[in-house]
């Protein structure tokens, strides 16, 4: 299921010009920075900048997974003949439930 989300994730991904001129900028600095930093440091950098890379794949992703679900959901309830979603009443059915197993653990 993760890999079917990435696949459709990057199928429908299009990056802006915001987000070039962001990418172009970020290169420029980069590379000014690369050139005072000494080998340790610049090893540092790199690491930090592929850290940052997979956090930001992985924020997006996850975004859009749960736009998928959200739409997924709605889809759902426009097709079946229920009652439409009420996120009060699920939230207070998970409090409920939270309710019970605290009271279960504590006796």
């Amino acid at each position: 299921m993760h890999d079917y989300m990435k696949a459709l994730y990057h199928r429908f991904d299009s990056p802006t010009e915001r987000i070039e001129l962001l990418e172009e900028q970020t290169d420029r600095i980069y590379k000014k920075l690369v050139k005072q930093l000494g080998k340790q440091q610049k090893r540092l950098l790199l690491q930090l900048v592929d850290l940052e890379n997979a956090l930001q794949d992985q924020a997006c992703l996850n975004s859009f997974m749960s736009g998928y679900r959200l739409a997924h959901g709605i889809h759902q309830e426009l097709l079946a003949d229920q009652p439409p979603y009420n996120f009060e009443d699920e939230d207070e059915r998970l409090a409920c439930e939270r309710l019970r197993r605290e009271e279960d653990t504590h006796g």
